[in-house]
């Protein structure tokens, strides 16, 4: 009897109630204690999430722009270049912005050291994420530092995702909003990684008319058990003597039984609507037009503005200049509508034949009126409106 039943005999007895036990193996020890904690950089949902986010985002081409009299206009030099195409020697626009983007997902900050030569900007180095930590000056401001290094906020371009509510200069990235959801799919996984790896789901069980001690003998049990299914063919039926075998077949629990499966979908659903994803970009439902392009409106264009912003407040030298992000290449239209689009925008002026051209990729072509802003059925240009018969009123022939 264990240590904690033993009684005296002067006690009173002791009465039990039902106790299951489990025996303990390694699945049943899988599924009980997981792992109490998963950083949010090795969740597979998350790591989806971020991904989907940041490889839209990063797609996404980095305009600078000039504010002018008549309206704003792309400016094209040697900053915007380096911005947008090699913002430094190892990286392209593409992997910075994902990297950039990625880290304000998974941590909640990212960072970029600014690398000047006199007043030309010669690179922008990317942190790593995991290792930025910040500092209060008593002063004002803040210091950045990663790994043995250390920055005040002002040298450095810093991305924050979901502002602390202490110190909202940092970020606390999407781990408050996720962290049940996540312990949620933790431990749903390791049930189903625990089940089906568990050995103990015999699809038959034979009973059979012997003694205990043939049983537990290994050879002696191969040996009634080949006796009948040996010398049987594939599909042929057993011959038995009646009473001396009883075969049960065992249908053994699945995940559905188990609503494993429903668990991870609703969890991954969960983790999904807080990053702001549609469930069909992580593998739940089916793909939805109106439902993407909205995701690209809203949380693709919120990341863009946070990397507009700082871009523009930290590396301009000229009030007039701002960084823009442009999300048209992402939105998913039918060639019909994009057609029927430029068709009407021609028709009042607002594009030209090869600005329309430019719509569906095509070179623009050197052909007379192909850059004239033309209005109306006959498409006369936008400076000949007045000359129109039909408006004066008055028959010249």
């Amino acid at each position: 009897m264990p240590a904690a039943a033993k009684r005296s005999e002067t006690e009173e007895p002791v009465v039990y109630d039902n106790i299951g036990y489990l025996i303990k193996s390694a699945e049943w020890e899988e599924i009980l204690t997981p792992s109490g904690y998963t950083p949010l950089d090795r969740n597979e949902v998350v790591l989806r999430c971020a991904h989907t986010i940041a490889d839209l985002v990063s797609d996404m081409t980095i305009m600078l722009m000039e504010n002018g009299d008549m309206g704003d206009f792309r400016v094209r030099n040697e900053l915007s270049k380096t911005v947008d195409i090699y913002p430094n020697p190892l990286m392209t626009r593409k992997t910075f912005v994902y990297k950039i983007v990625s880290d304000m997902i998974v941590y909640g900050n990212a960072a970029a050291l600014p690398v000047y030569e006199g007043t030309y900007l010669r690179s922008l180095d990317p942190l790593r994420g995991a290792a930025l930590q910040f500092d209060s000056e008593d002063r004002g401001g803040y210091r950045i530092r990663c790994g043995s290094s250390s920055w005040r906020h002002d040298e450095l371009l810093h991305f924050v995702c979901v502002p602390d509510e202490a110190r909202p200069y940092c970020g606390v990235g999407f781990g408050p909003l996720i962290i049940e959801a996540t312990k949620n799919l933790l431990q749903a996984n390791a049930t189903k990684t625990g089940f089906l790896k568990s050995k103990w789901k015999p699809s038959i069980v034979i009973s059979i008319n012997a003694d205990t001690e043939e049983l537990q003998d290994p050879d002696k049990r191969r040996k009634i058990l080949g006796s009948y299914a040996a010398e049987t063919e594939r599909g042929e039926p057993w011959l038995i003597p009646a009473g001396e075998l009883d075969i049960k077949t065992i249908q053994p629990l699945t995940l559905q039984d188990l609503a494993i499966q429903d668990s991870i979908t609703l969890d991954t659903r969960s983790i999904a609507a807080a990053i702001g994803i549609p469930p069909f970009l992580v593998g739940i439902d089916a793909y939805n037009r109106d439902a993407y392009n909205n995701f690209v409106s809203t949380t693709i264009m919120s990341f863009a503005r946070i990397i507009e912003q700082e871009l523009t407040r930290k590396i301009l030298y000229k009030p007039e200049w701002y960084f823009k992000m442009n999300p048209k290449s992402l939105m998913q239209f039918s060639l019909s509508e994009k057609t029927a689009f430029v068709k009407d925008m021609l028709s009042i002026g607002l594009l030209n034949r090869n600005e329309g051209r430019a719509e569906f990729d095509y070179s623009p072509v050197d052909v007379e009126g192909m850059n004239d802003y033309a209005v109306l059925e006959n498409y006369i240009k936008v400076g000949d409106i007045d000359k129109q018969k039909k408006l004066k009123g008055v028959d010249d022939e």
